[in-house]
């Protein structure tokens, strides 16, 4: 939308204030405060070009403004800035994600943890899901005489355990040797590469033990096939409830009711699989209680590999230069921090 630069600073004045203290803004709070170098009612005047735009509005009776959506997208399209992130949180990120953890999981239900510390919004995050990695171990142990567990580790250290029922009888021995069998053939390779050739190979290598194979290829391609339905994790959900946009309680009620709904979640984020940060607005997120948020998630990659996203949730008047920042500075370290360990 074309507008002069005047108005644009208008814009931004009314969307700066109205994040800091969540009320009104009118013309006089802007020519007070703002060094625009015109007066009040010229502000004034541009005010009203801007609410005919649609850009700003009047809630209820009151004489100040807020943005509208259309307002707040203008304003993290072309306006918004993103401030460098404070030493201490620096410090702060750090100290969690250097931390060795064992489990891609672990690491990311400590991020979320930390955002929404950080941020004081919620938070959710997804992890790889054993799909998108390459596997770099697979272990058959022996429960009893008919089960096994199968213990996938991937190269971004996903470690996943499943139990497989065999019609065969099976012990530590016969498990040792189909364990290297298994892991000549595929080591390096995700659940997505998994080709006709590989599968033929690896039935090939274990022709002498044609009694278990079937059923035990079967069983490791269906078990790795689960793994398509991503984990969510999510933290300070009840952060967005301190916001004065919730005080209604059944406004509150209704918000909370979708953040429940993990499979609502998990298509938010699937939505945004790209590898830069995306925002999505009010009636952007599509879901009527979800109209007064605002979602900013960006996903963590290797190479082409997509492999999860993070996601802040919080009011519309959100502080988004900040979170922008954030999030690009997490995403940073995780995605180096992976990397490192595939190494």
């Amino acid at each position: 939308m074309d507008i002069n630069e005047r108005k644009r600073k208008i814009l931004e004045a009314i969307v700066h204030d109205y994040i800091q203290t969540g009320d009104p803004v009118g013309s006089r709070t802007i020519s007070k405060k703002y060094d625009l170098g015109v007066s009040s009612a010229t502000i004034r005047n541009d005010m009203a070009d801007l609410e005919d735009l649609g850009l700003i509005m009047q809630p209820h009776t009151s004489a100040g403004r807020i943005p509208s959506d259309k307002g707040y997208r203008l304003y993290v399209d072309n306006l918004m800035q993103c401030p460098d992130i404070a030493p201490d949180v620096q410090q702060f990120i750090a100290e969690v994600i250097n931390n060795k953890f064992d489990k891609i999981d672990k690491l990311l239900e400590e991020t979320a943890k930390l955002i929404s510390a950080v941020t004081h919004y919620a938070t959710i995050a997804s992890p790889p899901t054993i799909n998108q990695t390459k596997i770099k171990h697979l272990q058959l142990v022996p429960v009893d005489d008919r089960s096994v567990a199968l213990v996938v580790v991937t190269d971004t250290n996903i470690v996943r355990h499943y139990v497989i029922r065999t019609k065969k009888l099976i012990d530590y021995s016969l498990c040792g040797i189909l364990t290297n069998i298994i892991n000549e053939s595929l080591i390096g390779t995700s659940l997505d590469e998994l080709s006709v050739d590989k599968l033929r190979i690896l039935e090939e290598r274990m022709f002498g033990y044609k009694d278990i194979s079937v059923d035990l290829m079967n069983a490791i391609i269906d078990t790795l096939e689960m793994e398509d339905v991503p984990n969510i994790f999510t933290r300070g959900m009840t952060n967005i409830l301190s916001f004065q946009e919730f005080n209604d309680i059944e406004k509150a009620k209704k918000l909370l009711e979708v953040l429940e709904q993990k499979p609502y979640l998990v298509k938010m984020l699937k939505a945004k699989p790209t590898k830069e940060v995306s925002i999505s607005i009010g009636e952007e997120n599509g879901l009527e209680p979800m109209s007064e948020c605002s979602v900013i998630t960006t996903s963590y990659d290797i190479g082409e590999y997509n492999l999860g996203t993070i996601g802040i949730i919080g009011p519309k008047r959100m502080n988004y230069g900040q979170v922008v920042s954030l999030l690009d500075h997490i995403s940073y370290h995780i995605q180096n921090m992976l990397i490192e360990a595939k190494e």
